[in-house]
């Protein structure tokens, strides 16, 4: 019995088998190239609503799987959808489908499967870069069509609830292939049309109201990329109206993730969550061509939070940002005013912060001292809107650390203003602010700086200051300004006013004994090599004018347990140069009392050097 059985199962795969052969070898007698040809060129009017030109030859292979190639095929533009330049919408090297065995046996083929290899396509672009897929015509036209015919009733009903769309006849599509492709947008006034070359990937949308998946990877603006999109009920996407999207787009320039639901229509709707990187954001900016521009270098920037936006505005919750390597939290918002210029609004808070750093990117300000000299560039001020408020733990600015920093910038018409309301730094406080604001079609810029109890000498470290730097316990005020034409105008034809005072401090190589005792007669020396180490003096005060970038000494004065010195000159910003003279007088009114003895002090600031102007009469 079971032998019996094993040979009736041996016939059956037998029978099997000769009837596929049969088929196969039957297949050249339902097919010829004229009727691929015929079904095909009616299958792709039927998508692309135009006529279609196949101006080569074409090619069936009926093994291994039955495939048809068509060469040199040719979509015209259609005048009445907006094609109204010269050359055809899509031009293909050649088309590869596959042929369905039971279509061919039934003498009614229906294609799923197409393979454009080197298509050109040319996209007409509206003044926004919209496209209007409606009027492509062809099966897809009709479908968005009837989709807004559908659900536009529906959009005037006093919930807006969303109509499903039904499902038409002809709503398949299939999947495509692309080898080696070329996509132009062409806008209404475009010479030079944006062109994304090495197009590869493939299309998958089994049906026009199912889900459209694409993985694509192309050439843009020199640059290559990647695209993953899953578009759910993609018609009422392309009908423009708002369905579930998950997009990723990478590439060296940016990587850029969203998974959420969209919509680009008159009313454009964004919301869900968003991810995006960009290593440098002024080549990624200017990449994109989307001119905005970004001061000095700007290190790296990478953001992830929720997204919500429609045309006039986009805002992002829960924001995740890193600035250069430093992370932050808060809200971010993009808004596009009515005169098209963007205004950014946003509250971060960080761990530590680089406040000259987010400076040069906004306004352009120099990093380094050797690019002051640089001019300012009214273009970086005037592109956009900014109101940003910062917090930050930790914060670096030239070289100065600060903590519980709280800064708001803000930047109109222009101009830009910095605030740091309050920080602390080396045991005191510290506040600050920056202006540059347009005045009568130049720039007036000004700067104020107030120290409290702030340890004079840890700040002189940190920024590296050596010479006639006071180091103690200090306070004061710096207020100047003036009109500037490049950075270092600031400093070098600033006015205004400073006053300082440091208790309990001292200045390296500088004694009371250096400019008090007129035992030594000394006509020349340095202060650096002065024998003298620097004495602890009790106070120093001084109160000056800045004029023309030169800081006068009204009143200055050094008290030490031995005498006062009394001081008074110039320090020029501009050459870093000291031109100052000192008197020295004995405390006290012992019958030892020695008269005054003047210096001048000159040279440089950081190695200044010393001489008497008036020496005291020999002792007899």
């Amino acid at each position: 019995m079971t032998v019996r059985v094993t040979r009736i199962g041996l016939w059956l795969v037998a029978t099997a088998l000769i009837a596929l052969v049969a088929v196969w070898m039957l297949l050249p007698v339902f097919v010829s190239s004229e009727f691929v040809r015929t079904a095909l060129e009616r299958e792709l009017a039927d998508i692309t609503g135009q006529e279609i030109r196949v101006e080569g030859r074409v090619d069936v292979d009926l093994f291994p799987a039955p495939i048809a190639r068509l060469y040199d095929v040719h979509v015209p533009s259609d005048p009445a959808g907006g094609g109204d330049a010269p050359g055809d919408f899509l031009i293909v090297d050649s088309v590869e489908v596959s042929i369905p065995v039971a279509g061919l046996m039934a003498r009614d083929l229906e294609f799923s499967q197409f393979k454009l290899v080197r298509p050109t396509m040319r996209v007409r672009v509206d003044d926004h870069g919209r496209v209007d897929f409606a009027a492509i015509g062809g099966r897809l036209g009709r479908e968005i069509e009837r989709v807004r015919r559908e659900t536009e009733p529906a959009q005037n009903t006093e919930n807006n609830a969303e109509v499903p769309a039904r499902s038409s006849p002809y709503a398949r599509f299939g999947t495509v292939a692309v080898d080696n492709g070329i996509v132009e947008f062409i806008g209404p006034d475009s010479e030079n049309p944006e062109r994304i070359t090495a197009v590869n990937g493939i299309v998958a949308w089994p049906r026009l109201d199912e889900r459209l998946t694409a993985s694509l990877e192309g050439i843009w603006r020199g640059t290559a990329f990647t695209l993953r999109t899953e578009v759910d009920n993609a018609v009422r996407f392309f009908a423009r109206q708002i369905v579930g999207v998950r997009q990723s787009f990478s590439s060296d320039m940016m990587n850029y993730a969203f998974d959420g639901k969209l919509g680009v229509g008159s009313a454009p709707f964004a919301e869900g969550k968003v991810t995006l990187a960009m290593p440098s954001p002024r080549q990624a900016l200017n990449w994109l061509g989307v001119g905005i521009r970004t001061g000095n270098a700007v290190g790296s920037i990478d953001l992830s939070g929720t997204l919500r936006g429609d045309a006039k505005k986009i805002r992002f919750e829960d924001l995740s940002v890193k600035l250069q390597g430093n992370a932050g939290t808060g809200v971010l918002e993009l808004a596009f005013m009515d005169e098209g210029r963007p205004s950014v609004t946003a509250t971060l808070d960080f761990a530590e912060i680089d406040i000259i750093g987010y400076l040069a990117a906004l306004t352009g300000l120099p990093r380094t001292r050797d690019a002051l000299s640089d001019p300012i560039s009214k273009d970086v001020l005037g592109q956009l809107d900014v109101d940003l408020r910062l917090s930050a733990g930790n914060a670096t600015a030239a070289g100065l650390r600060l903590t519980n920093v709280a800064t708001v910038t803000q930047i109109r018409k222009g101009g830009a203003n910095f605030e740091l309301p309050d920080a602390t730094a080396y045991g005191g406080r510290v506040q600050a602010h920056f202006k540059l604001m347009p005045e009568q079609g130049t720039l007036k810029g000004a700067l104020g700086v107030s120290l409290s109890d702030v340890d004079g000498a840890a700040a002189a470290d940190a920024l590296q200051l050596t010479g006639l730097f006071p180091r103690g316990m200090t306070t004061g005020r710096l207020d100047i300004h003036a009109p500037m034409v490049q950075w270092s105008d600031l400093f070098k034809r600033a006015n205004g006013s400073l006053a300082l005072h440091v208790a309990g401090g001292k200045l390296d190589g500088v004694t009371y004994k250096t400019f008090g005792d007129g035992s030594e007669s000394r006509t020349f020396f340095r202060l650096k090599d002065s024998s003298q180490a620097g004495e602890a003096f009790d106070k120093l005060d001084i109160k000056s004018l800045v004029q023309d970038g030169v800081i006068i000494i009204e009143e200055g004065t050094i008290g030490y347990s031995g005498g006062t010195v009394q001081l008074n000159g110039v320090i020029p910003y501009g050459t870093a140069s000291i031109a100052l003279t000192t008197i020295a007088e004995q405390s006290g009114e012992t019958e030892n009392r020695k008269p005054s003895i003047q210096h001048f002090i000159g040279g440089s600031w950081d190695n200044p050097y010393a001489t008497p102007v008036l020496l005291p009469p020999e002792q007899p």
